[in-house]
């Protein structure tokens, strides 16, 4: 898969061409970087783009979240084991 080349422009074209920056960040559906003074300053993205690249962080941190479980906690424990651990901790602590 070959990604598209990011697009750049300076912050001036916010004041001269704002509605071609908003037609084509809703059209690429990719974020715009927006330069002063040659450096990256500000970053322009269509809010529907935004929403569904937040979404897929929320996704791969959930899926880091459970590897990370797993790792840890390879093993499974059932209802009825997990309740006799249980009760050996209480049967201990009221002894």
């Amino acid at each position: 898969m070959v990604m598209p080349l990011p697009a750049i422009r300076p912050i001036s074209d916010l004041r001269t061409d704002l509605a071609g920056i908003c037609d084509e960040a809703r059209e690429t559906q990719q974020p715009i970087f927006m330069t002063k003074n040659g450096k990256a300053s500000l970053v322009v993205m269509d809010c529907v783009a935004y929403e569904r690249q937040r979404q897929h962080d929320r996704y791969v941190m959930k899926l880091r979240e459970a590897e990370i479980e797993a790792r840890y906690r390879p093993e499974t424990v059932s209802q009825a084991q997990l309740d006799e651990r249980m009760d050996k901790m209480f049967a201990l602590w009221d002894a």
